[in-house]
């Protein structure tokens, strides 16, 4: 039986992303890794959130380091909310899975997003993230750490989760020129996060 939208979640963020918004964790649990991406970051920097929900906490924390920031995400609901944050920032209502901007970025962040798409979709985003990075770029992202799929019930809504395992991800990084720099698994100061970064070396 069905338990709920597998191929599009943005479409449950479009029903509970007030709630959502509302209901996160309020501690910034991914700042010490965001700090280490900082320390390294040129003075010209740019920075492609990819489903960055309402903007809160991680365009946040660039914004308020002066960093130019582009936030994506493919639930109107939540890119409204962003807009409403971040007046002045700029937002794309976009499925990352469709992603082909005519830019490329010091660092890609997929924090929590990523692994909202169905395993069968998630090899390519490697491409996709490779195509948008400058050379030496940084790439964030969490995934699980078995090969499955998870439902957790958010609002009422049932919300899907995909992951490969850690040796499919291992490879899908090193066959598009990917280097990992850190990789924790259900790393305890991290809200139990499997947390990868990696950087692009073509």
């Amino acid at each position: 039986m069905e338990k709920g939208e597998r191929k599009n979640v943005y479409k449950v963020y479009n029903k509970i992303g007030r709630w959502f918004a509302e209901n996160r964790y309020a501690d910034a649990v991914e700042q010490a890794y965001l700090n280490d991406i900082l320390k390294n970051l040129p003075p010209d920097a740019k920075v492609l959130d990819v489903g960055c929900g309402d903007g809160k906490p991680i365009l946040e924390y660039f914004i308020k380091h002066n960093i130019d920031v582009l936030g994506v995400d493919a639930s109107e609901q939540m890119i409204g909310l962003a807009k409403n944050n971040f007046p002045v920032t700029r937002f794309l209502l976009k499925d990352m899975r469709k992603l082909n901007l005519n830019e490329k970025y010091d660092v890609i962040i997929a924090w929590h997003s990523f692994f909202h798409l169905p395993a069968d979709d998630q090899p390519d985003m490697f491409r996709i993230f490779k195509q948008h990075l400058k050379p030496n770029g940084i790439l964030l992202f969490t995934s699980g750490t078995e090969r499955g799929e998870v439902w957790g019930i958010n609002d009422g809504e049932n919300l899907f989760h995909a992951s490969l395992n850690t040796t499919e991800y291992q490879n899908l990084l090193q066959s598009n020129q990917f280097e990992v720099l850190k990789h924790k698994v259900n790393d305890p100061d991290c809200g139990g996060a499997n947390v990868w970064m990696a950087q692009y070396k073509p």
